[in-house]
C-alpha cells in the first residue's frame, strides 16, 4: 500500500486511479492549502508527498522546507509540481528547499509511475523484456544445455549455457514464444566467455525461416501499440547496431500519424546503428513524434549529432547524477521542462540522495549532455 499526501491536482487524482497504483494500492489524503497539506504530512505520515508549487498562502517551496526541517516528518519524500516553462528563480529555489524530485504536468502515465518509483521503493514498470518471453533450446547438441537468453536481434542472440560450448560450432535451436513454435533454427557460436553460471556466447543466426524471422523481427525489436487517443506508442529494445533492421518497424508505422517513442530499454547505438536509427526518422519525416523517456544512451547521441531526433522534441530523459556524500551514481528521469536556459548555459535541478539524503549532483558537463534541450 503506498500512502501519499498530494494537493488538489486533477492529474494527479487521474494517475493514482489508474491500473499500475490500483495493483499495489493506494492511500491518499487531499489538502487545499500550506497549512491542511502540512497537517496531513504530520499526523498521516506518508511515504510521499506531492505538492504544487502554487498553493493558497505559502507556496510548496515553504512546504517542502517545513518539512525537511521538522525531525518528524523530515524522511517523507516531496515531490514537487512546478508549472511548464521553469524560471532561474524557480529552480534555485528547488534547490534550496530540498526536494527529492520535481514534475511537469501532463505527464504520461508511465513516466508518472517511474517518478514514483525513483523516491519510493516501489517495482520500476518495464516493458516485457525478451528474456522473460522468448524461449529456446538445444536440438542434439551433447553436454551442453541453454540456460538463459541476454539478447535477441536478425542476426543472432546472446545466451547463457550449462557445458561446454566452442567458438565455430554450429547449433540447431528450437525457439518458442509462449504457444508459439516456428521451424527450427541454425546458428554458430561466434564467441564464447567462461563465467560463474557456466558460459556466455554469442550465437549467429545462419537461418532464420519465414515464421522464425518474423518472431524475431516482433520480439527482438518493438512493441507498438494504437492508443485510443490516435496516438501509436513504440518501446524500442536493446542494442541498435550493425545488426538491425528497422524496415518491419517502418512498415508497422505507415498508417500512424502521432508517434510516441518510448526508449528507457535503449542500451546502446553504435555508429552504424545511428546511420540505421537516421533512416528509420527520415522515413516519418511526414508524421508528428515525440521521445520519451529517452535513455542515456540516446541522449548522448542526440546532443553530439542533433538529426538523431529528426523534427521530434524529447519530452523526459534519463540524467546521471551522483551523491559524493555516499559516493554513489544515480540516473534521474528529468522532463526537458524543468532544465532552464540561462544565456549559453543549460540548467539541470539539483535533487537529493534517496540514500543519505545529500544532494545530488549532475554528474556531466550540462552544455554537452543538454545540448540537446538548445534547440527544442
Amino acid at each position: 500500500m503506498l500512502r501519499v499526501v498530494t494537493s488538489n491536482n486533477v492529474e494527479i487524482f487521474r494517475h493514482f486511479g489508474a491500473k499500475p497504483f490500483q495493483a499495489i494500492g493506494v492511500e491518499q489524503s487531499v489538502g487545499t492549502d500550506f497549512d491542511a497539506l502540512l497537517e496531513l504530512v504530520k499526523t498521516k505520515r506518508p511515504q510521499v508527498a506531492i505538492v504544487d508549487v502554487e498553493l493558497p498562502g505559502r507556496d510548496g517551496f515553504a512546504l517542502c522546507r517545513a518539512i525537511k526541517d521538522d525531525p518528524d516528518i523530515a524522511d517523507v519524500r516531496v515531490m514537487l509540481v512546478l508549472s511548464s516553462v521553469v524560471s532561474r528563480a524557480q529552480l534555485r529555489r528547488v534547490d534550496e528547499c530540498g526536494c527529492d524530485d520535481v514534475l511537469a504536468l501532463p505527464m504520461h502515465l508511465d513516466d508518472f509511475h517511474h517518478h514514483i518509483a525513483q523516491v519510493v521503493d516501489l517495482p520500476y514498470r518495464r516493458q516485457e523484456r525478451i528474456a522473460t518471453g522468448l524461449q529456446a533450446r538445444f536440438i542434439g547438441v551433447q553436454g551442453a544445455t541453454l540456460e538463459s537468453i541476454q539478447d535477441l536481434s536478425l542476426g543472432g542472440l546472446g545466451i547463457t549455457a550449462r557445458g561446454a560450448l566452442a567458438s565455430g560450432e554450429r547449433l540447431e535451436l528450437e525457439l518458442r514464444y509462449r504457444v508459439q513454435a516456428p521451424p527450427n533454427v541454425t546458428a554458430r557460436v561466434a564467441w564464447v566467455k567462461a563465467v560463474d553460471e557456466g558460459v556466455r556466447a554469442g550465437l549467429r543466426f545462419e537461418n532464420l525461416p519465414n515464421e522464425a524471422r518474423a518472431l524475431v523481427e516482433e520480439l527482438c525489436l518493438f512493441d507498438a501499440t494504437d492508443e485510443p487517443d490516435g496516438r501509436t506508442t513504440v518501446g524500442l529494445h536493446g542494442n541498435v547496431d550493425e545488426r538491425t533492421d528497422f524496415g518491419p518497424l517502418i512498415r508497422r508505422l505507415e498508417p500512424a500519424t502521432i508517434i510516441d517513442f518510448n526508449l528507457r530499454e535503449i542500451r546502446y547505438l553504435s555508429s552504424i546503428g545511428v546511420r540505421t536509427w537516421v533512416e528509420l526518422i527520415g522515413a516519418l519525416r511526414d508524421k508528428q513524434y515525440t521521445f520519451r523517456h529517452a535513455s542515456m544512451a540516446f541522449v548522448s547521441q542526440v546532443s553530439m549529432m542533433p538529426a538523431v531526433a529528426g523534427h521530434g522534441t524529447i519530452v523526459s530523459f534519463e540524467a546521471p547524477y551522483r551523491c559524493d556524500n555516499c559516493d554513489r551514481e544515480d540516473q534521474r528521469l528529468l522532463e526537458t521542462t524543468m532544465l532552464v536556459k540561462d544565456g549559453d548555459d543549460i540548467l539541470p535541478p539539483t535533487l537529493h540522495c534517496g540514500v543519505c539524503r545529500g544532494e545530488l549532483m549532475f554528474d556531466d558537463i550540462p552544455l554537452r549532455y543538454l545540448a540537446f534541450a538548445s534547440g527544442q
